[in-house]
């Protein structure tokens, strides 16, 4: 499970000096990175000039009765006032008999909430047979073909008895359908969605202008429900476009209106003698009325919801950088492990054998193996200047009798100083190099890279720096005389800036 561990990073060091581990092949790939950034920029902007400036979304959310228990919402919404227009025909799909009813007064469209206002007022009631009579120009009558604002209210369509009560009402012959229905035309003047307006993306479609339903019906009584459905739009905005809004008391959520579906019943006999069985209504004649369409609105607890958000250039820039910190990660992680690990590991041992300890890997150092040099630990190592110089003298005359005899073979050594050439493709095919072959190069990189594991690791250091302090507290290392000596060294640059 370990080697699943993605997550964990190694602490990073610093290889010689800056740059000393830079390659030509790092160098290429992040060219390649380059482009790759210019080609992301170009399509993201390119996507970002040629599409829309909004984006949106929808979502329908079933029985939300919350939205219908707030007050605010239904007072932009459902108590609004709509322009409303009304069109009677019958037999709208046969040229011969297709009449517009507009005209016959037999057909009346009544506002069932101003009537009862009539009645409750006691406005034209006869106390002899307990009717109420309506004049053609009462407010419970609305005009046909003519706007008309006014909240969602429900309206019957009444025909006129010549004559006759309501029990016994039929429909004059030239007003009877022949070959087709009654149609009522319901016109309304309901919302826009506009998602790429810049001022709102919800309107009220403009004024004269109507949606229309049709609704079919036959000489039986009709019992038609109006299923509304209200809409909820709301701009996403940033942090300072909601700080905006809050200081200006711009509202971004906006509410609208519109007829979803309709629902049609069969009357099974008691509407029709509603008119003059509980409404209690006849004309100033004395004439009945029968209705032939009962029409009432209903809100749906079922809530469109809409959000956009205006497109900005900052989250052009933002896709391209994430998109391109993205790239970048998964080109160093191949490139780390493809080459950069075996690579440095390499250089590292180049430079300590090669550099620092002068010790030559391609040639046979056996013979080498013998040399060695013996280490004298003093218990004193501050020394009188006389003792020095015999010291140095004595090692000069036995460095002069050794030259001779040892040139030959140190001659050997240091001839070539260099590892051997290993090129990207060694340290490429490394990766999948399995030990069961033997090859030189492959081994040579394998060996650098557990030599740098081996001593290259934190308590590896730490236990080396732990032995090294108690030597020097065992003989003596510390001396007062050169106590200050780092510290100068330290601040020598500093001080000369400051002098």
């Amino acid at each position: 499970m370990r080697k699943l561990d993605f997550i964990s990073v190694a602490p990073n060091l610093s290889i010689f000096n800056a740059g000393a581990n830079k390659t030509n092949f790092g160098g290429i790939l992040f060219l390649i990175y380059i482009l790759i950034l210019l080609l992301l920029a170009i399509i993201y902007i390119f996507d970002y000039s040629s599409q829309e400036n909004y984006s949106f979304e929808y979502n329908l959310f079933l029985n939300d009765t919350k939205t219908l228990q707030n007050q605010e919402i239904l007072d932009a919404t459902v108590n609004q006032k709509y322009d409303f227009t009304f069109y009677l025909s019958k037999d709208r799909r046969d040229e011969t008999y297709a009449k517009d009813l507009s005209e016959n007064d037999n057909f009346l469209i009544i506002n069932i909430n101003k009537l009862y206002g009539m009645k409750y007022e006691g406005k034209n009631y006869d106390p002899i047979d307990g009717f109420t009579t309506i004049f053609p120009n009462d407010e419970c009558i609305m005009k046909k073909s003519q706007t008309i604002t006014q909240q969602l209210v429900p309206f019957m369509i009444l025909y006129r008895c010549h004559g006759l009560d309501g029990k016994n009402c039929t429909i004059d012959d030239e007003d009877k359908i022949k070959v087709d229905t009654y149609n009522f035309i319901l016109g309304y003047r309901g919302f826009s969605l506009d998602h790429q307006n810049p001022e709102k993306p919800i309107q009220l479609i403009p004024k004269g202008y109507h949606y229309r339903r049709n609704i079919e019906f036959l000489e039986n009584t009709n019992i038609i429900y109006l299923n509304w459905k209200i809409i909820e739009y709301q701009e996403q905005k940033g942090v300072f476009g909601k700080l905006y809004d809050n200081i200006t008391g711009n509202n971004s959520t906006y509410y609208g209106l519109l007829i979803d579906s309709i629902q049609t019943y069969t009357d099974d006999g008691h509407m029709k003698e509603f008119p003059s069985n509980y409404l209690k209504i006849k004309d100033q004649n004395g004439n009945h009325f029968i209705a032939l369409l009962y029409l009432e609105h209903y809100v749906l607890n079922d809530v469109d919801k809409y959000k956009r958000k205006a497109k900005s250039f900052l989250d052009v820039l933002t896709n391209i950088c994430a998109l391109g910190s993205t790239v970048l990660n998964l080109i160093a992680l191949g490139y780390a492990f493809l080459y950069s690990k075996s690579y440095d590991n390499y250089k590292i041992i180049e430079k300590i054998l090669t550099k620092n300890m002068g010790i030559n890997i391609n040639k046979n150092i056996k013979a080498n193996a013998n040399l060695s040099q013996e280490i004298e630990l003093k218990t004193d190592l501050i020394e009188d200047k006389n003792d020095e110089k015999e010291k140095e003298s004595e090692k000069l005359n036995i460095d002069n009798d050794n030259n001779t005899e040892d040139d030959n073979k140190y001659k050997t050594s240091y001839e070539n100083i260099d590892l051997p050439h290993i090129s990207f493709f060694d340290f490429l095919f490394h990766n999948f190099y399995f030990k069961c072959f033997e090859l030189k190069k492959q081994n040579m990189i394998n060996s650098c890279n557990e030599i740098v594991t081996k001593y290259l690791t934190v308590e590896k250091l730490i236990y080396n720096q732990m032995k090294l302090e108690y030597l020097w507290k065992d003989y003596k290392w510390n001396n007062k005389k050169f106590e200050r000596k780092e510290k100068d060294d330290l601040f020598l640059d500093l001080s000369i800036e400051i002098n």
